[in-house]
């Protein structure tokens, strides 16, 4: 027999007042009236209730004073709740391990006795309601802590013997997203069992800091972890209680990414893996979303252990948030949606040299051109100002176009002549410098290089050239476009530069200052498509990648320009609804950010303007690999799993109830009778 109290000390001081006031009733005095009565009788029933009205008369003959201590004694050893359990092997102290990793949000557990599924519980929901029974059953003598893990380990509740504070703590428990990590936790309950000592074993002053106390370790997990080897259980009692099934159903992303294409920046790709790593063969629609519309959609087919990639191809200059969604009902939901994330093209800094061209103007003003690109026309005398020394030296800008004219030096950025030479070192070899093949005349175009992203969507045989010469490149240049003269269009490399020269300008300007068109290009669909060609690719408009990808829990480090001062981090899950955070940048602009905990996409804002972009996806194929492990390896010992159930234990409080319950019906039956 044992018992399970279940009031504190102080309710139990309650309680005992009862019995005492119970008895403090009887010591009243009744207050008497004058009664006239007719008959010798009744004078003897009143002389008979003074004779009760003593007080040892009056506790020695109180039937109802027993039967109402009796109620009150029942109900107090009842609230002791005595009961028999079989004998047990387990210590006085119990550490319960409680997975919270994503794998446990799988609801392929069992649902009792009928042996379906219990609708809406996870493995995690049946783990905390096994820890809560075995709390339940638990006597004044045993005490437990709780400890969660999931890539990092949470004391939830440290030893202590009191059922409501592990009751609580067991409450406030959720499962994660994170990843998988037991040692921390094995660590934490080390140190109950195998105290430390202050040396090596064998040294004459080493001293054992504490004694060691045995103690239970129950984990309550699926079993999806490495195993671990770096650890001695020691003292620890470990038992493995496996929460899930063998055959579960489980259709996972274990990758999706977006990058734009390099020969078109306007169009995206995006590529996924789906991998069937259930124990079923698994049929399924993959949908892609953009920025919550319907894009595209494939079917989906897999054996067990199969995978599949799958590519899709859209358009879009502007920064995108793309989510890929198995339309499937299996095991675990988590690994069913995915996140990606695309940067706009970025914007680049481009300064153009010229004594004037206006068809340079609207080819920088265009729509899309605008979005990307920020320009600043100066005239051919600002070359002489050190203001642009030292913007050269420095390389402020992403491009430099010189139309009709040629700095004293090469600036650090690349470069686009138009009508003009690049300037080689003064100690240059013959084929390391630009020079003109041949004299001003008539050109002809006869040759595209169609291959190179820079003539992407371009038709020039139309053109009319009046005036141009042929190019001679450094080493290592690239001949774009041909003419019947020689090359027209070349690009060539500079010490991590690219340089590109037209042999032919827009614009002329006669001896006497009047401008005149050398070409009917400008007026043509395929200048502002150049034009665009050439901010993508030479300013490196078209560098912008996709965003980067991180798991749950992970600490993302967002590096902002030094001018915000505060921005706002939006997630958005694919659902109508969008978490925001405010952040506030470091004095170097950088912020880590340590609540990126659910897969999303992540848009870091400041005002209306996107500052940075990132996608959180679990990824994982140890999570999404759903089968319970049979046993588990901890410190080289092969732990194997038990079913995870309580062992029964024989209350008798029920009967005791009922027990009180008759002696107070019997109470009542006997004052009833008296008063009647």
């Amino acid at each position: 027999m044992n018992w399970i109290s279940t009031l504190v000390p102080w309710q139990w001081g309650v309680l005992g007042l009862v019995p005492i006031g119970i008895v403090l009733l009887y010591f009243l005095k009744l207050r008497r009236e004058p009664v006239e009565v007719p008959s010798t009788y009744l004078w003897s029933r009143t002389i008979e209730d003074l004779h009760v009205n003593s007080l040892l008369q009056r506790l020695r003959r109180s039937l109802l004073l027993f039967l109402q201590l009796l109620a009150v004694a029942i109900a107090a050893i009842a609230l002791l709740r005595p009961g028999v359990r079989g004998e047990t092997s387990g210590q006085d102290r119990t550490v319960f391990l409680l997975d919270s990793s994503a794998s446990m949000r799988a609801t392929d557990v069992d649902g009792g006795d009928d042996g379906g599924k219990d609708a809406g519980q996870s493995r995690f929901d049946v783990a905390k309601k096994l820890i809560a029974q075995e709390i339940d059953q638990m006597s004044d003598n045993q005490s437990a802590m709780l400890i969660t893990f999931s890539d990092r380990p949470n004391t939830v509740q440290s030893f202590t013997s009191d059922r409501r504070r592990l009751r609580d703590a067991l409450d406030r428990t959720e499962v994660t997203n994170f990843p998988t990590d037991i040692l921390g936790a094995l660590k934490a309950a080390d140190g109950l069992a195998n105290p430390r000592r202050t040396s090596e074993v064998g040294n004459m002053n080493d001293v054992q800091v504490a004694g060691a106390m045995p103690a239970d370790l129950k984990i309550y997990s699926d079993g999806g972890f490495q195993p671990v080897t770096e650890f001695n259980l020691g003292n620890l009692i470990p038992t493995y209680v496996s929460i899930g099934s063998k055959d579960a159903k489980n259709l996972a992303i274990t990758a999706f990414s977006a990058e734009r294409n390099l020969e078109n920046p306007g169009e995206v790709q995006a590529f996924a893996t789906v991998a069937n790593l259930g124990s079923q063969p698994v049929e399924a629609t993959a949908t892609l979303m953009m920025d919550g519309q319907f894009m595209d959609a494939s079917s989906v087919s897999l054996d067990p252990s199969d995978q599949t990639g799958l590519s899709f191809a859209i358009e879009s200059d502007e920064a995108v948030q793309l989510s890929l969604r198995l339309d499937v009902e299996d095991d675990l939901q988590t690994d069913n949606v995915a996140f990606a994330g695309l940067t706009p093209l970025r914007n680049v800094n481009v300064l153009v040299v010229t004594p004037g061209n206006t068809p340079l103007e609207l080819g920088l003003q265009t729509s899309k051109s605008s979005k990307i690109c920020k320009s600043e026309f100066v005239s051919p005398d600002y070359l002489q100002t050190d203001r642009y020394t030292l913007r050269a030296e420095s390389g402020t800008d992403d491009l430099i176009i010189y139309d009709r004219c040629s700095p004293k030096q090469m600036p650090a950025t690349n470069t686009f002549f138009i009508g003009s030479l690049p300037t080689a070192k003064q100690d240059a070899a013959a084929d390391e410098k630009w020079s003109w093949a041949s004299e001003n005349s008539g050109v002809v175009l006869i040759d595209i290089d169609r291959t190179h992203p820079m003539m992407r969507y371009l038709e020039l045989f139309s053109l009319l050239i009046f005036q141009g010469r042929a190019i001679n490149g450094p080493v290592g240049s690239t001949e774009l476009i041909g003419a019947d003269v020689g090359p027209m269009l070349v690009l060539a490399p500079r010490d991590g530069f690219q340089d590109m020269v037209l042999g032919f300008p827009i614009i002329t300007t006669d001896d006497d200052g009047t401008s005149g068109t050398n070409t009917n290009w400008y007026a043509e669909r395929s200048w502002p498509v150049f034009m665009l060609n050439v901010l993508r690719y030479l300013a490196g408009a078209a560098e912008a990648s996709g965003a980067p990808s991180y798991q749950p829990g992970q600490t993302v480090r967002v590096r902002l320009e030094n001018a915000i001062s505060d921005a706002v981090m939006v997630r958005n899950t694919g659902s109508d609804n969008a978490a925001s955070e405010k952040l506030t940048p470091g004095p170097t602009g950088i912020v880590d950010i340590v609540g990126a905990d659910s897969p999303g996409n992540y848009q870091i804002k400041t005002g209306d303007r996107l500052a940075d972009l990132f996608a959180v996806n679990l990824f994982d194929p140890t999570e999404s690999t759903l089968a319970v492990a049979p046993d588990i390896e901890l410190g080289y010992e092969a732990v194997t799993a038990t079913a995870g159930s309580v062992e029964s234990r024989n209350e008798y409080w029920r009967i005791l109830l009922v027990a009180m319950l008759g002696v107070l019906a019997t109470e009542w039956w006997v004052y009833s009778r008296r008063v009647g």
